[in-house]
Order: structure tokens, then C-alpha cells, then sequence
């Protein structure tokens, strides 16, 4: 066994107190990934590897969940495969914006706007993945046209990508269950987009992410489980929370604790009876 292997401790934090969870009933474990297909994966990375003329900014819907970091049509744009593992277990706050989609499908969360949710105001002060809860289902794929690629789908401002970039030091990743996060505002362009701004600092982005349940906002951390893909400027990707089972102040702590595992002597081996020195005389 590797001497450098991580094992993850799963605590509950309340204030400064740790509580180690022994009993795995206190801790949902939730799924929030939409599966692919075989066939869906060769059709794009096929279309990919020919330069096909391909329509990014409405999202693939029919890819899953997958992670990006630039715009998947940038020249030289910074793959997945770079992202540092640790950057892919991170606190997860939740931004749920669903009751102005019920209002405007397409809506452009805009800073002002977007600036009313703590979470958006304020740097966390620990690594953090920021969900954006638009409310889109599977029957809301059906507003989008990728053969024209005309589609209605609600997304981030160029502003608001610009003010997470500057000011949110600690979001190491921001995520969405729409197909994309690209907005009217900005998926007609081709440099200005809310993918460039955020993956060019650093911010990978998790799209097509599914709410199988109701979430709490605050108090869950999230593992992001991408293909280790290279050369590949869109993967899918695995999502999985971890929150409190119950309502509560308690938060959800996934540690990385190094183990150095002990040499274990085999049973009915005669491995360490053997005296090479008196074989080799």
C-alpha cells in the first residue's frame, strides 16, 4: 500500500467542537450527478476530434453532468485533468435562485441581484463549491435547439462571473444544474463569457448537476469525481454531497488524514524465515 494514502474522516463542527461520526445514519450521502451515455460520449468527442462546428454555449444537456474550466471553444484553454484533487473536495453552498426562473426562464442573475445571498457577498473561509439552483429539469431541455443553436436558458451575468473571480478567493469551483452558465448576456460572444472570466482564475465549473432532493443551503461538503481525461476540455464528472441528515447547526467535515500503514506478515508464510545469508554462503 502507498505510504502517501489518504483516508477521509467524515466529522460533524459546531462551533470549534469536532464530533467524529461513527454512526453513518447522521450523514446523507446524496448523488447529484446525471448519468451519459457510451454513444452521447462518442458523438461529441468525435465532433471534437474533427473540428466540427459545434454549439457550446447552449451546453450539452445530453453529456451529464460534466467539468469544464474555459470555454470549450477557447484556443489553448486549460483542461480538467490540471485541476488539483484537493480542489475537488470542498465545502458546498448552495444558491437557490429558482423563484426568479418561475418568474423569467431565462433569467441573467445579475450582481445586484445575486449580491442578496450571503454566500455571493461574503469569501468563504475555507475552499468552497458554489451551487446555483435554477429550478431546470429534463423537460426544460426541450428549449433548446442545439442544431440552431437558439436556446432559453437562465445563467450568470458577466459581472457577477468578474465579482467571484476578484473577490471569492476561496470558491475554488462554481456549479449549476442548467446545461450551462452562460446567459443572454453572454453567448452570443465568443471571448466574453462567464467560462472564460472564472476558468481563466482558476474556477472550474460542474454543469447539468441534478437536486434528486431537497438540499440544505449551508452544511454540506461536496466530491467532485471527474474523468481523468487528458486533452479533453469537457469530462464527465461525478457530484456527490455529504450533509447533515437532520436540520441542524452541525456541519459536515470530510478530512484527509495520511496513513503510513504497518508491514503485515502474511499468514502461514515463510517469507521472514528465510536467511538469504546462509543460502548465499
Amino acid at each position: 500500500m502507498n505510504k502517501n494514502a489518504l483516508a477521509l474522516t467524515f466529522l460533524l463542527q459546531m462551533s470549534q467542537v469536532f464530533y467524529c461520526i461513527e454512526d453513518p445514519d447522521k450523514i446523507d450521502v446524496v448523488d447529484m450527478t446525471k448519468p451519459t451515455t457510451w454513444r452521447d460520449l462518442a458523438i461529441y468527442y468525435g465532433a471534437v476530434e474533427k473540428h466540427w462546428k459545434m454549439c457550446i454555449n447552449c451546453g450539452v444537456p445530453d453529456l451529464g453532468t460534466g467539468i469544464h474550466l474555459e470555454h470549450t471553444g477557447s484556443t489553448g484553454s486549460m483542461h480538467p485533468a490540471v485541476i488539483p484533487s484537493e480542489y475537488l473536495l470542498s465545502r458546498l453552498s448552495i444558491v437557490d435562485v429558482s423563484t426568479l426562473t418561475t418568474l423569467n426562464p431565462s433569467v441573467v442573475l445579475t450582481l445586484d441581484v445575486a449580491l442578496q445571498w450571503a454566500a455571493l457577498k461574503h469569501d468563504p473561509k475555507e475552499p468552497t463549491l458554489l451551487l446555483f439552483k435554477f429550478g431546470w429539469t429534463e423537460d426544460n431541455n426541450n428549449q433548446i435547439n442545439v442544431g440552431a443553436c437558439v436556446c432559453k436558458v437562465p445563467g450568470l451575468s458577466y459581472e457577477l462571473a468578474e465579482w467571484i473571480a476578484a473577490n471569492l478567493s476561496h470558491v475554488v469551483g462554481v456549479a449549476t444544474d442548467t446545461p450551462t452558465f452562460e446567459s443572454e448576456q453572454t453567448r452570443e460572444f465568443a471571448s466574453r463569457t462567464v467560462s472564460n472570466v472564472l476558468g481563466r482564475s482558476g474556477i472550474y465549473m460542474i454543469e447539468n448537476v441534478h437536486f434528486r432532493r431537497k438540499m440544505p443551503e449551508q452544511g454540506c461538503m461536496a466530491l467532485a469525481m471527474p474523468l481523468k481525461l487528458l486533452n479533453a476540455p469537457y469530462v464527465p464528472t461525478r457530484l456527490t454531497a455529504f450533509c447533515p441528515s437532520t436540520k441542524s447547526d452541525l456541519h459536515v467535515v470530510m478530512a484527509l488524514k495520511k496513513e503510513v500503514p504497518t508491514q503485515t506478515r502474511l499468514p502461514n508464510s515463510r517469507v521472514y524465515d528465510v536467511n538469504l545469508d546462509e543460502i548465499l554462503s
